[in-house]
């Protein structure tokens, strides 16, 4: 069934929801004072959001995805382990931008 082959494809890599929920909700730790999993001089501009996607892209991220199934069920699955090449390309494709913005 195609279904089932999407759903496995789906449960392999975070969607652009999951990873701007998980980047938000570590972002505003950060800002409330929470103490940073990483230097911040990793990250290419000293901001709250930069912070919580090098520590993402670092697999830091004690946190997991929550995702419903079609037939009701639920499934936890923590963000390191479906963190797809995908998933990683963009977010470091974004660091590099956002990089070399906040110079010019």
């Amino acid at each position: 069934m195609v279904f089932d082959k999407q759903i496995i494809a789906w449960s392999k890599k975070l969607t652009r929801y999951e990873i701007a929920r998980v980047i938000g909700a570590r972002a505003l730790q950060l800002s409330l004072g929470a103490p940073p999993l990483i230097n911040p001089k990793e990250a290419p501009v000293k901001d709250p959001i930069a912070i919580s996607i090098v520590e993402l892209l670092k697999g830091l991220l004690p946190m997991t995805i929550r995702r419903r199934k079609p037939d009701g069920t639920a499934e936890l699955l923590p963000i390191s382990k479906i963190l797809s090449p995908d998933n990683r390309r963009y977010l470091e494709t974004t660091l590099k931008s956002w990089a070399l913005s906040k110079t010019t």
